[in-house]
C-alpha cells in the first residue's frame, strides 16, 4: 500500500501542536501561569519506501509536520516505518501534554489499515538544561514505550503498548505526559535551558493490508489543571 498520493492537502500523518496560555485576569498579584509546547527539532522518517517528511517547523516553533509513510505493505521489508518528532515543553505551573486525533480518513473493511495499526509513544524524556526540573514529570505508562521497537506476535502483527485507537478525538485529548509541578524554574520562555525534551514516535509495521490510502491529523495540547 502506498500513501504518498492519497490526498493533495494532507499526508498520512499531520502533527500539529496547540499551546494554551492561561492568565489570571482577576488576580494581579498572582504570578501568570505560562505554558508553551513547540518543536524540539528536526522530524525524521525511517524504514520508509517512498513518502517522507514534506513539511516541518524549526526548533522552538509551533509544531506543523506533514509526513507520508510511503509503502506499508509486504513490499517494504522494514520492521517498522517510524516517524520521530522532537517536542519541547515549558511550563511554570503543573501541566499535562494531551494527544487527540482530530481528523481521520481510513478505508472500510477489516483488512484496511486503521488507527489500531499505528503505534504511538513518547520516549527520551530529558531536561534541556539546568533550569528544567523533571522530578515531577512522568509519561503515562500506556504511552511510555517506543512503538518503533515493539515486539510482534508469530503472525508479524505488532504488539503496541499504545495506539491511535486509544487516543481521544477532540481537543484537548488523552493525557500522555503529566507534570504535577513546574518544569521551567527560571529564565524566559525562549530559553534553551528550562524545557523538557521528549520524542513523539509513530510507527507502522508493514504487512498485508488491503491497498488504499489513509490520512489523519494528530494534535498535541499543553494544558494546566
Amino acid at each position: 500500500m502506498r500513501c504518498p498520493r492519497f490526498l493533495r492537502a494532507l499526508s498520512p500523518c499531520f502533527v500539529a501542536a496547540l499551546a494554551v496560555l492561561l492568565l489570571p485576569l482577576h488576580a494581579p498579584l498572582v504570578q501568570a501561569q505560562s505554558l508553551k509546547i513547540t518543536s524540539g527539532g528536526t522530524a525524521t522518517l525511517s524504514g520508509n519506501i517512498g513518502g517522507g517528511v514534506t513539511t516541518q517547523s524549526g526548533r522552538d516553533r509551533l509544531i506543523v509536520t506533514v509526513a507520508g509513510f510511503g509503502e506499508v505493505g509486504p513490499n517494504n521489508p522494514s520492521a517498522y516505518v517510524c516517524l520521530r518528532q522532537p517536542v519541547m515543553i515549558r511550563a511554570s505551573v503543573p501541566s499535562t501534554v494531551r494527544v487527540a486525533v482530530t481528523a481521520e480518513s481510513f478505508g472500510p473493511g477489516p483488512a484496511q489499515i486503521g488507527k489500531q495499526d499505528i503505534g504511538v509513544g513518547f520516549v527520551n524524556l530529558a531536561p534541556s538544561g539546568p533550569n528544567a526540573d523533571l522530578s515531577t514529570t512522568t509519561i503515562v505508562p500506556t504511552w511510555a514505550s517506543d512503538p518503533c521497537t515493539a515486539p510482534k506476535n508469530p503472525d508479524g502483527v505488532p504488539q503496541f503498548a499504545g495506539t491511535l485507537a486509544g487516543v481521544g478525538t477532540t481537543v484537548p485529548g488523552t493525557a500522555a505526559i503529566v507534570s504535577t509541578g513546574p518544569i521551567s524554574l527560571r529564565g524566559s520562555f525562549n530559553s534553551e535551558s528550562n524545557a523538557a525534551l521528549v520524542d513523539l514516535r509513530l510507527a507502522i509495521a508493514p504487512q498485508a493490508f488491503r491497498a488504499g490510502d489513509f490520512s489523519l491529523t494528530l494534535t498535541l495540547s499543553l494544558t494546566s489543571p
